[in-house]
C-alpha cells in the first residue's frame, strides 16, 4: 500500500486516484460505449422542444394569418402588439426559472428518472393548451406551463448526464445540452418554409402540434430508461442496483467499462460523503463555492446578453421588417450553419478547451454584432441587406461552434459534484432569467410600431457583449480533462483562472512523486477509500 498522503491534501489525492483513464483514449472509450451515447441524447430529447419555443415567435410572427388571429391592422399590415409577444416571453422564462428549481427538488427526492418523467408529460401540456389557444391570453398560459417544464428538462439532463459520464467525455455529452436546442431551431425552420404554404391557422398550428413529438417519445421509451446509478449510490448506497442499472446504461458487453466507471463512482461518492457533512443549498454560496456559483449563473447568461434571444428567436420576422425577401430561407440558412457548427463543437471541446471557444467565440461575435448595427444606419440596398445576411450566417456558425456548446458544458460540470442538483438550476435561472429580460424588451426594439431599430438593434447587443467578454476573459477557467475533485482542489487553493492547466499539471507531477497511482481495479478502490477515511 502507497504511504498515505499529507493531512492538508486530501481533496488533491481524491482527484489524482479518480484520473483512471488518460485523455488521449478518450474516443476510443467513446465508441465502445454506444449505448450511453444513444441513453446521453435521450436524456436531453425534450429540451428539442426547447428550440422550438424560443424561435418559434420569429417564425410564426412572419405568417400573416397567425397576426391575423392574435394582432390588429397597423397601417395596413397585421401586427401582433409587442406588449403580448414581451408576455409571452416574459412567462416562458419565468416559468423556467421556477421549473428547475423545482426540478431540482424532485432529482434529489425522488431520482432522476421521475424528474424527467414529470417534467416531460408537463410539456405535452402545455403544447396542447398553445394549440387550442385562440387568444393571447390563453397563449401565455400555455407558453408558461410549457416553460415549467422545460426549466425541469434543462436541469435534469446535464445532472444525469455529467454525473454518469467518463470525465474526459464530459465536455462532448454536455454538448448534447446546446444540439437539442439546435436540433429544435432547425427542425423548426425547416417546417416552418413547408408550412407557411398552408391555408389559414393552419400554418403556425403545424408548428405549435410539431412540439408534440419529443416529450411524447420521450415518455413512451421512459420504461427502459436506467435511473443514474450515482444517485442510486449516493442516496441509497445500493451497490447491486447501481451496477444493474450502470450495465443497462453502457451495455453489457462493455464489461471492463462498467467496472472501472462503477469504481470510479463508489470512489466518488465516497469523497463526498466523507469530505463533506449533508448539504443544503445554502452551501452553495459558502467559501470558495461562491466564485463557483457564479460562474454557473453568469457563464450561463453570457449567451442571452450577446444576442441570441434576438438572433434566434426573432430572425424570420426581423428578416421580413429589415427587408429581406426570403425570411424564411435566412431561418434555414442561419440554423443549418448553426447545426453544422454545434456538430464540430463535439470535437472541439475536449480537443480545444472550454475556455478558449468561450473567450474566443465572444470575442468574434462581438465585433459581427458591431457590423450588423453599422449597416443598420445604411439604406435598405441590396449590398448592406446581403452584408447583413452574411455576417447573420458567420455569427450563427461562430456561436454554435464556439459559446453556443462551450458555455452550456462549463456551467453544468463547474460546480461542486455534491451540489450540482442545486447549482443546475442556476444555469436555467441565468441563461431563462437574462433571457427573459431581452426576450421582453426584444419586440420593442424591432416592432414596426415601436422602437423600428432594424439592424441597428445589433449595437444594442454590442454593448452588453464588451461586458461579458471582459468578465469571461478573467473568470473563466480551463476545466478540460479535470475531474471534480481536481476543480475543487483548484478553487480551494485558489489558482489562477487563466491558468488553471499550469496548477493542476505541477501538482499531478507531485503526486507522481509521492508514489500516489491510478485506480485499476477493486484492490485499488479499497486503497482509495482507505486514504478517504483517513481524512
Amino acid at each position: 500500500m502507497q504511504p498515505a498522503p499529507p493531512p492538508g491534501e486530501p481533496q488533491l489525492v481524491s482527484a489524482q486516484m479518480l484520473r483512471v483513464s488518460q485523455a488521449e483514449n478518450r474516443w476510443k472509450t467513446l465508441f465502445a460505449s454506444k449505448t450511453f451515447m444513444f441513453w446521453s441524447f435521450y436524456s436531453f430529447m425534450s429540451l428539442i422542444v426547447l428550440g422550438f419555443d424560443l424561435s418559434i415567435p420569429g417564425q410564426v410572427l412572419a405568417m400573416p394569418a397567425f397576426n391575423q388571429q392574435f394582432g390588429y391592422l397597423y397601417n395596413g399590415t397585421w401586427v401582433t402588439p409587442a406588449l403580448w409577444q414581451s408576455l409571452w416571453n416574459g412567462m416562458t422564462a419565468i416559468a423556467q426559472c421556477i421549473g428547475a428549481l423545482c426540478s431540482s427538488w424532485i432529482c434529489n427526492k425522488f431520482g432522476r428518472r421521475a424528474s424527467y418523467a414529470f417534467s416531460s408529460a408537463i410539456c405535452i401540456v402545455g403544447v396542447g393548451i398553445q394549440f387550442a389557444s385562440r387568444d393571447w391570453k390563453l397563449m401565455m398560459v400555455g407558453k408558461a406551463i410549457n416553460g415549467f417544464g422545460l426549466g425541469g428538462c434543462f436541469c435534469f439532463g446535464p445532472l444525469y448526464v455529467g454525473e454518469n459520464c467518463f470525465p474526459e467525455l464530459r465536455g462532448f455529452y454536455l454538448v448534447f445540452l446546446n444540439s437539442s436546442i439546435v436540433y429544435g431551431q432547425l427542425f423548426l425552420a425547416l417546417s416552418a418554409k413547408w408550412s407557411a404554404g398552408l391555408s389559414g391557422n393552419a400554418s403556425w398550428l403545424t408548428l405549435i402540434g410539431m412540439q408534440w413529438i419529443f416529450p411524447v417519445a420521450t415518455i413512451a421509451l421512459m420504461p427502459w430508461y436506467p435511473e443514474s446509478p450515482y444517485w442510486i449510490l449516493s442516496k441509497y448506497n445500493d451497490l447491486p442496483r447501481a451496477e444493474r442499472e450502470l450495465t443497462r446504461l453502457y451495455g453489457k458487453q462493455n464489461e471492463g467499462l462498467i467496472k472501472r466507471r462503477f469504481n470510479e463512482l463508489q470512489v466518488e461518492v465516497a469523497v463526498i460523503t466523507n469530505l463533506s457533512q449533508e448539504v443544503t443549498v445554502k452551501d452553495c454560496f459558502r467559501g470558495s463555492n461562491w466564485s463557483r456559483t457564479c460562474l454557473t449563473f453568469l457563464c450561463g447568461s453570457t449567451q442571452q446578453v450577446i444576442g441570441t434571444s434576438f438572433i434566434f428567436g426573432y430572425i424570420g420576422y426581423w428578416a421580413s421588417l429589415i427587408g429581406i425577401q426570403q425570411p424564411f430561407d435566412v431561418s434555414i440558412g442561419v440554423f443549418v450553419l448553426g447545426f453544422v457548427g454545434n456538430s464540430i463543437a463535439f470535437y472541439t471541446i475536449e480537443r480545444i478547451g472550454r475556455r478558449p471557444l468561450i473567450v474566443h467565440g465572444l470575442l468574434l461575435m462581438w465585433i459581427l454584432l458591431l457590423l450588423i448595427g453599422g449597416l443598420g444606419f445604411a439604406d435598405k440596398n441590396h449590398a448592406a441587406l446581403s452584408a447583413v445576411t452574411a455576417f447573420l450566417f458567420i455569427w450563427a456558425f461562430i456561436y454554435q461552434t464556439t459559446l453556443g456548446a462551450g458555455a452550456l458544458s462549463f456551467s453544468s460540470e463547474i460546480s461542486d459534484l455534491s451540489l450540482r442538483a442545486y447549482t443546475q438550476p442556476l444555469v436555467t435561472i441565468g441563461n431563462a432569467g437574462v433571457g427573459w429580460i431581452f426576450g421582453f424588451t426584444c419586440p420593442y426594439m424591432i416592432n414596426p410600431d415601436e422602437g423600428n431599430l432594424g439592424a441597428r438593434v445589433g449595437l444594442v447587443f454590442g454593448f452588453f457583449g464588451v461586458l461579458a467578454y471582459a468578465y469571461v476573459y478573467f473568470y473563466v477557467p480551463e476545466t478540460k480533462d479535470l475531474t471534480y475533485t481536481e476543480l475543487s482542489y483548484l478553487f480551494d487553493t485558489k489558482a489562477n483562472r487563466r491558468h488553471f492547466p499550469e496548477a493542476i499539471a505541477k501538482h499531478r507531477a507531485e503526486l507522481d512523486e509521492m508514489g500516489i497511482k491510478e485506480i485499476t481495479g477493486e484492490d485499488d478502490l479499497k486503497e482509495a477509500t482507505v486514504h478517504v477515511e483517513r481524512v
